[in-house]
């Protein structure tokens, strides 16, 4: 997967991370609620950032804004390619929250990854209950897909979790940058 190493916005960078980013990457994944919600184990340690830094090179970027290079979030994005599917999962620091950034990073590498024109299939997964990412999907134009039954899924947090999956296709995409939304009767009447 070839992605940029940097994204500028209107108001953030997404970069790669670099030195010095692990006392932020380790407020943020120290967070009990980004943890709760992402059900992963608060870090520790400055050292397991660090650690978490180096495994995501490649398929993360820190999000700064571009006015202080404090990180303030992380968006991820594993990748499938033989299957030319990825996701997109992300976190942001609690006084960032509610401005609209986590959107706009999203959209951002929603962007880039289409762009690449390697993906064909975007998905963000998330917990049920966590409003707000639920949100941040629905308003990047993604569809719930599906939703794995608490039988499925465990959470490190010690007890099992449903999950909710939002997805987007390239057709899907390819509308949307037409102004278009996917799925109506208007939009198939003019395709055909």
């Amino acid at each position: 997967m070839i992605m940029k190493d940097c994204i500028v916005t209107d108001r953030l960078i997404l970069r790669r991370f670099v030195g010095g980013d692990e006392e932020d990457v380790f407020a943020l994944m120290s967070d009990d609620y980004i943890c709760r919600m992402a059900g992963i184990p608060p870090f520790k340690t400055v050292d397991r950032a660090k650690r978490f830094m180096d495994n995501w090179a490649g398929e993360a970027y820190a999000i700064t804004e571009r006015s202080d290079d404090r990180v303030v979030g992380i968006v991820q994005t594993p990748s499938y390619p033989w299957d030319r599917r990825a996701e997109i999962g992300y976190w942001l620091a609690e006084d960032c929250r509610g401005r609209g950034y986590m959107t706009e990073a999203v959209e951002a590498v929603k962007e880039c990854l289409f762009g690449t024109r390697w993906c064909d299939e975007l998905r963000i997964r998330v917990f049920v209950g966590n409003e707000a990412s639920r949100n941040v999907a629905r308003k990047c134009g993604f569809h719930a897909e599906y939703e794995e039954y608490r039988d499925s899924l465990y959470s490190p947090y010690g007890r099992v979790e449903s999950e909710e999956c939002f997805v987007m296709t390239r057709g899907e995409y390819e509308w949307e940058r037409r102004g278009m939304p996917f799925y109506t009767t208007a939009t198939v009447r003019m395709a055909a």
